[in-house]
């Protein structure tokens, strides 16, 4: 399963989710976003990516996010990432919960 699936299955039950961006007309919603590095060479090729991923929660200002802050922490960790990370990069526009967490796959998988 490509990294793209694997947070996609894992983030859905949570709510709306999009890989990169999101433009409709949804409220809360989440998007993913990853850089991946190589890893474990051998024979001077990677056998691993490891992947640096962000998960993004978007929720009007004034909506309750306690609980679905818990279900992305909980639904990434659960897809084999480590537990995540979390910083609050809302403004004035809305909520932005950022979850940084690692994951890794074998090359070739994306």
């Amino acid at each position: 399963m490509s990294i793209n699936a694997t947070l996609t299955a894992a983030l859905r039950p949570v709510g709306p989710v999009h890989a990169d961006t999101y433009e409709g007309p949804e409220e809360v919603y989440l998007t993913f976003n990853y850089n991946s590095i190589p890893t474990d060479y051998g024979d001077d090729e990677p056998s691993h990516e490891r992947f640096l991923v962000q998960a993004h929660l978007f929720a009007p200002i004034g909506y309750n996010t306690v609980a679905l802050r818990r279900a992305v922490k909980k639904a990434l960790h659960g897809a084999g990432a480590t537990w995540p990370s979390m910083e609050n990069a809302s403004d004035k526009d809305g909520q932005h919960l950022v979850f940084e967490c690692e994951m890794v796959e074998a090359v070739g998988v994306e």
